[in-house]
């Protein structure tokens, strides 16, 4: 593989945040905490300049963005896409990627969970190497596509209806190839393959993780009322079937993708649609040979 325009998508560690936030974070974190805060931040900052060294080193040039500021054009005409930190920063970088741009996802803290990394920053020299030697396979991830009026976007692990503050309840109506259903619960839940070994996996009934390539949802309501002898509670969505869902939520009601409680958490309200399906813009996961997993 051919290297020439590569970009590196970097995470703002906790501690840079707790700084943008706190003048003195110790005010806020106790001791041991912040502690191991600036541990992980020192950790994901050791394994950035090991990758910066390793690039130079084998003679490739890249730029790099910094994930709370990254802007779509800075993702055009890439070879190559390093995503570099946790899950979060993974899916930060997909939420910019809508092409066939491959994506080498890697893991910079140990105490990240990364179930979406794919290397360990130790084994980027190798994972490297083998790219440029063409040794690799691509993973097609599914994604879901997520349209409310004239605004499209995309997940790659899930999206959340429900309410904005967990005190509240999630009402809405779910049409489903032809047949409808309004419920009361505390959330519903659109996960892909990815994101089925996330939140997915943890709820009560959920038909088990699912592989990432699969191109199916799956989605399940969360503590429902179940005296209401609902039909639409958990289901799978093929690539050609019609899921909609209605708001019924005067307040508080959204729809987050990813999990983001900010960029990507749109209000959803009494009378608000969004058309749910499966994307045709799957995330290109490179995936290095004999790297020795993470």
């Amino acid at each position: 593989m051919e290297l020439n325009n590569v970009l590196l998508s970097t995470k703002q560690t906790a501690w840079e945040y707790l700084k943008n936030e706190h003048e003195n974070p110790a005010d806020v974190i106790p001791k041991e905490e912040l502690d191991a805060i600036k541990k992980g931040h020192d950790a994901h900052y050791t394994a950035l300049e090991h990758i910066r060294k390793i690039l130079e080193k084998l003679g490739i040039s890249y730029q790099r963005v910094y994930q709370p500021y990254a802007a779509f054009d800075e993702f055009k005409g890439r070879d190559l896409v390093i995503a570099i930190g946790g899950d979060g920063t993974i899916l930060n970088t997909a939420h910019f990627i809508l092409d066939k741009t491959p994506v080498l996802t890697v893991k910079s803290e140990p105490k990240s969970v990364g179930g979406l990394c794919t290397i360990n920053y130790t084994q980027f020299e190798e994972a490297m190497k083998n790219i440029l030697a063409d040794k690799f396979k691509i993973e097609k991830w599914t994604r879901i596509e997520g349209k409310m009026g004239n605004k499209t976007d995309l997940a790659l692990n899930e999206i959340l209806i429900g309410p904005k503050y967990r005190s509240g309840a999630a009402r809405y109506e779910i049409e489903f190839n032809g047949n409808k259903e309004s419920h009361l619960s505390s959330g519903l839940i659109i996960t892909t393959g990815s994101g089925s070994a996330a939140w997915y996996k943890h709820i009560a009934e959920n038909e088990g993780i699912f592989e990432r390539e699969s191109g199916e949802l799956r989605f399940i309501a969360t503590e429902y009322a179940t005296e209401k002898g609902y039909n639409l509670v958990k289901g799978s969505i093929k690539p050609k079937d019609s899921f909609k869902i209605k708001s019924l939520m005067s307040i508080n009601g959204v729809a987050s993708f990813d999990g983001d409680s900010n960029k990507r958490m749109y209000k959803f309200l009494t009378g608000n649609e969004i058309e749910i399906r499966v994307s045709d813009k799957p995330l290109h996961v490179i995936i290095p040979q004999n790297t020795g997993g993470r």
